[in-house]
């Protein structure tokens, strides 16, 4: 969700703008990389609406899009880089540079490399790489003065360069590592506009530093808050996150998940929170959002669902509600269900657990055996299907059913916080879902009548083998 709001906030900016949103793919370190994230990641826009003007589904003028596949763009900048002399072969080995990171912790200092190989001549250099000594290219940084960062989330954030450490930009065949590709493809795209989490601000020194060596004109950068879960944590690794398919999948509408993504970190300067995301377009500046980490509510991102649910019309929610819903016996009217249901949920993902037991009743969980077991529980389905056997011989609906039920388990004198949990345990095998008079309805006093019967002939079985 967290790389969702970011593409959402690039997608904004550029409309507002009238610019072009790109997404490329950043796949320079091919280990870690899965195809199947860049299909998702392609899905799941175009499901929230916000699709890239270029990209690899797209493709575009600055084809093609995966750094993988650029290999010439970067060593065209590598070339362009010795022959400015701003990089340099470092020859230290894997063990000499973890002495100098240990001593580094030794000392209670950051970790920066020595520069034990920026002195080698340039001679020595090409007959070292020539014989086949492993190297990796590295950036000289000028020691002097500050880098800069104008962030149009954070302002001015300023890094001395004395802190930067010579950074590796490339590997010993020439490829390039994450800075160097980000930076050259910034380059030959046009970025003018780079839109990330504010993780990525420590990199951005170093992009600077490349973007000035190679002469090219420094894109404005806008490092947006991390989203953070209910626990506090990063919301990539909190507690029950969802990614963007999971909530397609679990019936959430675009609108919503485009809502509530559009406010972590973001705020409507009309203060409205239900909004499409042409409204949130029209409204959106950049500027209005927040520097500070924000949170996930998982509640709220229901809460904007549910609002959303209601802003169709009610074929539309039928219609969603369907595709949620399997098979139900022949007993059941399903266009009956399905429009109960539509007026109900609040994600429609929720019909199918609403629906599961009204195909068939659920085997009681905990709470609907204390339900059935509650003191007056047999008495008050005794009078629930004595009102219902008399609801069966005439054209009563649900309501009426309902209310004629609530008034026969009140003459017991059995509470309704005891006799309707009862009940709907014994017409479902749960103590909580629907409410009475719709799951009544739906089932009809004949089905309601069997359902219940068969429950309190449970519960009389299990008095009788107890005395």
């Amino acid at each position: 969700m967290g790389g969702a709001r970011t593409a959402l906030f690039n997608r904004l900016v550029a409309w507002r703008s009238g610019g072009e949103f790109i997404l490329r793919i950043e796949d320079t370190d091919l280990d870690r990389c899965d195809p199947a994230c860049e299909s998702s990641i392609a899905q799941d826009l175009a499901w929230l609406g916000i699709a890239p003007d270029e990209g690899p589904g797209q493709g575009g003028p600055h084809a093609p899009y995966r750094q993988s596949e650029r290999a010439d763009v970067y060593a065209t900048a590598l070339e362009r880089l010795r022959a400015s002399g701003t990089v340099y072969r470092c020859f230290c080995t894997p063990a000499q540079l973890a002495r100098q990171r240990e001593r580094h912790a030794e000392r209670g200092t950051a970790s920066m490399y020595s520069g034990a190989c920026r002195s080698i001549a340039t001679d020595e250099s090409e007959e070292r790489a020539l014989s086949g000594e492993p190297h990796v290219w590295r950036f000289a940084v000028d020691r002097s003065g500050d880098v800069v960062v104008h962030d149009l989330v954070h302002g001015e954030v300023t890094f001395r360069s004395a802190t930067i450490s010579d950074f590796v930009v490339a590997r010993s065949d020439g490829s390039a590592v994450y800075d160097l590709a980000c930076v050259a493809d910034d380059g030959v795209m046009g970025i003018t506009t780079v839109i990330r989490g504010d993780d990525h601000l420590p990199n951005t020194p170093r992009q600077i530093l490349l973007h000035e060596a190679l002469g090219q004109a420094v894109p404005r950068f806008a490092h947006i808050p991390l989203v953070l879960g209910p626990d506090g944590s990063p919301l990539s690794k909190s507690e029950g996150a969802m990614a963007v398919g999971a909530l397609r999948d679990a019936g959430y509408l675009p609108e919503a998940v485009v809502n509530h993504l559009a406010l972590l970190g973001w705020s409507d300067p009309e203060h409205r929170d239900v909004m499409s995301l042409r409204e949130i377009a029209d409204a959106f500046d950049i500027a209005r959002i927040s520097s500070s980490p924000t949170s996930h509510d998982p509640g709220r991102l229901r809460w904007f669902n549910a609002q959303h649910m209601h802003r169709l019309c009610p074929q539309a929610r039928r219609d969603i509600v369907e595709r949620h819903i399997g098979e139900l016996p022949d007993v059941l009217d399903r266009s009956e269900v399905v429009a109960a249901l539509a007026e109900e949920v609040e994600v429609a993902g929720d019909a199918a657990i609403l629906a599961a037991p009204l195909a068939a009743p659920l085997p009681t969980d905990d709470e609907a055996r204390l339900a059935l077991a509650a003191p007056g529980a047999p008495a008050a389905l005794r009078a629930a299907i004595a009102a219902l056997i008399d609801a069966a011989s005439g054209p009563r609906g649900g309501d009426e059913s309902a209310a004629a039920v609530r008034s026969a388990i009140k003459a017991t004198g059995v509470g309704m916080k005891v006799g309707l949990p009862a009940l709907r345990a014994a017409l479902t095998g749960r103590a909580h879902g629907l409410p009475i008079g719709m799951l009544l309805a739906l089932l009809g006093p004949r089905g309601s009548i069997a359902r219940a019967e068969a429950s309190l002939a449970a519960i009389d079985s299990d008095d009788g083998r107890n005395e």
